[in-house]
């Protein structure tokens, strides 16, 4: 890939169009630039664009929950430019986590990412983001640093007293088993880095300089202070013999349709949820639904969402 624009985002720097090249990048960006390039794609649904990335040769690509849900349709743009028809295989609520799958010929030069460890970063760690902020074409990759493993609760607790308060009151109004839920989010494991990841990014692979996933985009204040799925949680969820939930299509018009998500036998109770299946359509609270509650400009996409 001699003549390839390679498009970065830094700290401040904001999404640019394909035809304006950003600044240019070290050899180490610009190799592992190259390397990854093939085993992107970017998750096309109703409402908006996430990313992902291959984790298998069978068609197999991971991606964040909050990109899918409360969609009917995915479908994935590999790095050929083809639009290919996608279903949701495997869904992990609490870590945010979702593997969707496409029939038919995969690309010829496509290639699963490695997926590595984040149990060996180390604060100030050279890592790189890959995705496509808001719906751009063209592939972007953010260099920065590794800082601190966290978990959801320290997410939470460097948001504003305003947001802790509402979050506590929502939670003081939770049923027992709602609120054994909501903390076992806020237990969840998470990696924070200063990398600039915005809208659109979510679902792409955080790597070291050796190539190897070590995370997945998740949540941003979007002034780089950046949060990650560490890639254990994914490959638990490839990994899970017992999945948590199942989901029904119906072909419409020849296109995949997502009827419900429902929770199996396996799963825990987790809202919102109506008689056992996910809030799906335009997303609006109905009449008995539990409560979740959402944070305001903290994501990737512009929102932090707790799903209690």
């Amino acid at each position: 890939m001699p003549d390839v624009i390679i498009h970065e985002l830094k700290p401040a720097l904001e999404p640019q169009s394909s035809e304006k090249q950003q600044p240019e990048v070290d050899a180490v960006t610009r190799k592992l630039y190259e390397d990854v390039a093939p085993s992107m794609a970017k998750i096309k649904v109703d409402d908006g664009t996430g990313s992902g990335f291959a984790i298998n040769d069978k068609g197999d690509f991971a991606t964040d929950a909050h990109v899918v849900l409360g969609n009917r349709h995915v479908s994935v743009i590999t790095a050929d430019g083809k639009e290919h028809k996608a279903r949701i295989t495997a869904l992990d609520d609490v870590n945010d986590l979702a593997i969707v799958h496409i029939d038919g010929e995969l690309p010829k030069d496509l290639k699963p990412l490695h997926l590595g460890s984040s149990k060996d970063l180390k604060p100030d760690q050279a890592v790189w983001a890959f995705g496509h902020p808001d719906g751009w074409d063209p592939l972007y990759v953010a260099p920065g640093y590794f800082r601190m493993a966290e978990t959801g609760r320290d997410v939470l607790n460097a948001e504003s007293e305003e947001v802790q308060t509402n979050a506590k009151k929502v939670m003081a109004g939770m049923t027992p088993k709602e609120r054994e839920e909501a903390e076992a989010e806020l237990k969840k494991p998470m990696l924070n880095a200063r990398v600039n990841i915005q809208h659109g990014s979510s679902g792409g692979p955080l790597l070291d300089q050796a190539g190897n996933v070590v995370g997945i985009n998740d949540l941003s204040n979007l002034q780089s202070n950046s949060d990650f799925t560490p890639v254990e949680s994914l490959v638990a969820l490839m990994n899970n013999k017992t999945p948590k939930f199942s989901f029904t299509y119906k072909t419409i018009d020849d296109v995949p349709t997502l009827t419900d998500i429902s929770r199996t036998a396996s799963g825990d109770y987790r809202s919102p949820f109506v008689d056992n299946i996910i809030v799906m359509g335009d997303g609006k609270k109905k009449p008995g639904t539990p409560s979740a509650f959402v944070v305001p400009d903290a994501t990737a996409d512009g929102m932090l969402k707790f799903k209690l």
